[in-house]
């Protein structure tokens, strides 16, 4: 049985709000993390992976159209956080 855990936060973008979501998602291997993108008339989302150019455990995330499968819960909100952070 796959583990979902949600969350959203507030975000500004160009002097508009929107609520991003993101859900965790269990697999046998590891955790995905889903970021939701609704903003406009975009409804959507993809997926948080390291950033292919610099992959190391804290360096910048990016999202994708492929899930990335991230080791443990922790290491998938930790993505999350940097995605967040790089969003500033």
């Amino acid at each position: 049985m796959a583990q979902h855990e949600r969350g959203l936060k507030l975000r500004s973008r160009d002097g508009h709000f929107e609520m991003a979501s993101f859900e965790l998602k269990q697999q046998p291997e590891g955790f995905w993390m889903w970021v939701a993108c609704d903003f406009g008339d975009h409804n959507g989302g993809h997926w948080l992976a390291p950033d292919p150019e610099d992959a190391s455990p804290t360096g910048p995330v990016v999202v994708t159209s492929t899930p990335y499968c991230w080791p443990s819960a922790v290491d998938a909100f930790a993505a999350r956080d940097r995605w967040e952070d790089q969003q500033k």
